[in-house]
């Protein structure tokens, strides 16, 4: 008996390697402004993709409007409408041939630049010795009263011209009415060029002067003469009296009363009276008017 022979062996497969390992890819985008222009960037694993708003269809980059803009400018630049050899860009005026800078601005014609000119608007006014307001022929920048023809000095600068001031180098005084070489405000005496102070035989002589009328009446004269017998002398005697600044009508009212007092008087005798006191008639009437 006959054995079979054996089955063939089964074909030998083919070595199948691991499959690779799969890679996680991811797809990014993003949105930016670059230069002015929108920018839209996507990409996807290491793929980059950008696309700007620029109008592609023009076939113009960025670049091109600034490079234009810079082409103007130089055109403008170079442009010399009044042909003074100066291009407008640099001349002060481009459409006067004959101002190139602001020193060649003269609005009067009379040779003088603006900005060198007192007066731009006036051809007669040149420098600031052409400008003279009140027509002294002194110009005004000298003239101490530019606006009064009478005076243009003042040396000691008080504001009181030096035709007028007494004192024209010491700004302090400017008047002195006698002539004493003292100055009113510190003479005692502005009108009297014998004395200027007072002195202390004068004080004296205003304290008694004072002390009398606080309890008696006087005439002016009648006062002095007191005085007088009290040992000052007639000039400070009367100068005690007349500083008082006395109403010698209200002393002559009160004399008046006095005498009524202790005796009886006619009207005209009283006022006899008063004169004989040192009153003038005008102070004597009133005082018995009043009296009476």
């Amino acid at each position: 008996m006959s054995v079979p022979a054996p089955p063939p062996p089964p074909p030998s497969q083919p070595y199948l390697a691991s499959p690779p390992k799969r890679q996680n890819k991811v797809l990014w985008i993003a949105l930016g402004v670059v230069g002015g222009i929108m920018v839209l960037c996507c990409g996807f694993g290491g793929i980059l993709v950008a696309v700007s708003s620029e109008d592609q269809d023009t076939g113009k980059d960025s670049s091109s409007g600034a490079a234009d803009a810079k082409d103007t400018s130089s055109e403008e630049s170079e442009t010399d409408a009044d042909g003074d050899g100066v291009s407008d860009g640099e001349d002060y005026d481009p459409t006067d041939a004959n101002v190139r800078t602001e020193e060649d601005v003269d609005t009067d014609g009379d040779g003088a630049a603006d900005v060198d000119d007192p007066d731009p608007s006036d051809p007669k006014v040149r420098t600031r010795d052409d400008v003279d307001t009140d027509k002294d022929g002194v110009p005004d920048y000298k003239d101490a009263f530019p606006e009064n023809a009478k005076y243009s000095k003042d040396t000691d600068g008080d504001g009181v011209a030096d035709a007028i001031d007494d004192f024209p180098k010491d700004e302090r005084y400017s008047k002195d009415s006698d002539g004493d070489k003292r100055a009113n405000s510190v003479d005692d005496f502005p009108n009297d060029p014998s004395r200027w102070k007072i002195t202390s035989e004068m004080y004296n002589a205003i304290e008694k002067a004072s002390d009398y009328l606080d309890y008696s009446s006087f005439s002016r004269s009648g006062l002095i003469n007191q005085l007088e017998f009290e040992g000052f002398s007639t000039s400070d005697a009367t100068f005690a009296v007349d500083y008082l600044k006395v109403d010698w009508f209200k002393q002559a009212v009160q004399k008046a009363k006095d005498y009524l007092d202790y005796s009886s008087f006619s009207r005209a005798g009283l006022i006899s009276q008063l004169q004989f006191e040192g009153f003038t008639y005008e102070q004597a009437v009133h005082g018995v008017n009043q009296a009476y």
